[in-house]
């Protein structure tokens, strides 16, 4: 796994048809998924971009806490459907993203972990990977996969179609999206991510909550709610999750992710944060990031 990588805030409402969205770096949603910081640096040679998640068929509509994509062109009448047979282009506007570089989206491609037969593995329902001024986002059905030379014809078509500024295709049961990577969704893995607003947070508030997320047998991180990709618990007035990147299941005993739990709570205190580790999902491109957040957000300030 790389030490840096690329991140989008994602809200992801898991449906019959698959969604991306943007949030602000600000915006805390406490939403299984991936967020952006306040704080990050862009390296081109180690970086992963997140899940966004922009809606494939209303760019205006963005999931709860996250911004507006703002307004697209439409490439074509036709609205995305379940069982499409061909794929809906919703190209970004200027403001939103630009400078994307199509040759740089081929080797954000190269970028992501295949299986053995060059398929995407059948764990994750988000994969994304970045190169330079490109990064892109692929939602999937969990248990469904493609192979790499239909995620390339799919970059090939999308670059071509929304030249430099990038979008989102439909097709079928998957969702590309290509946006411009800048500084504000690229985070480093192991940094906590610290917010301006102080809340009564206390560490061993923190502690008790995260010595509580569920795990199974051998110490594995999961959840009881049906949920495979994020556990939540709250003690005392913090509220403690844990949450893959790529909504597949974690593989790593909580134990192995104690210091980076300590590591956000003693650098961020009294502010709500995040902090993001390397690997430890099912998906062979997945992260875990950690979240410590005030159960009342009214006594915050």
């Amino acid at each position: 796994m790389i030490s840096k990588v690329f991140v989008a805030y994602i809200l992801i409402a898991l449906g019959a048809v698959p969604t991306l969205a943007n949030a602000s770096p600000s915006a805390d949603t406490e939403v299984p998924g991936i967020t952006h910081p306040t704080n990050a640096t862009t390296a081109p040679n180690a970086a992963r971009p997140a899940t966004s998640s922009t809606n494939s068929t209303s760019e205006n509509a963005p999931a709860t806490a996250g911004h507006s994509p703002g307004q697209v062109t439409k490439n074509n009448s036709t609205s995305a459907a379940p069982d499409q047979l061909f794929p809906t282009t919703t190209c970004f506007s200027k403001h939103k993203s630009h400078g994307v570089k199509s040759h740089h989206c081929d080797k954000a491609l190269d970028k992501i972990a295949f299986a053995a037969n060059q398929t995407l593995d059948k764990f994750s329902g988000l994969i994304f990977a970045n190169y330079k001024t490109c990064n892109v986002h692929i939602h999937k059905p969990t248990n469904a996969t493609l192979k790499k030379i239909e995620l390339s014809l799919m970059i090939h078509n999308l670059t071509a179609a929304c030249h430099s500024v990038g979008g989102l295709l439909a097709k079928s049961k998957f969702d590309m999206q290509i946006e411009r990577g800048t500084k504000e969704n690229v985070y480093e893995v192991d940094k906590p991510i610290c917010k301006k607003e102080k809340c009564p947070l206390t560490q061993s508030d923190c502690l008790s909550a995260f010595y509580q997320l569920p795990t199974n047998a051998n110490g594995v991180l999961i959840t009881g709610k049906g949920k495979k990709h994020f556990a939540r618990v709250t003690s005392g007035n913090c509220t403690i999750t844990a949450s893959t990147t790529d909504l597949s299941a974690f593989t790593i005993p909580r134990q192995f992710i104690v210091p980076a739990m300590k590591k956000l709570i003693n650098e961020c205190d009294e502010h709500p944060g995040k902090i993001y580790l390397t690997g430890g999902t099912k998906g062979y491109n997945g992260d875990i990031w950690l979240s410590a957040r005030a159960a009342n957000k009214d006594l915050c300030n």
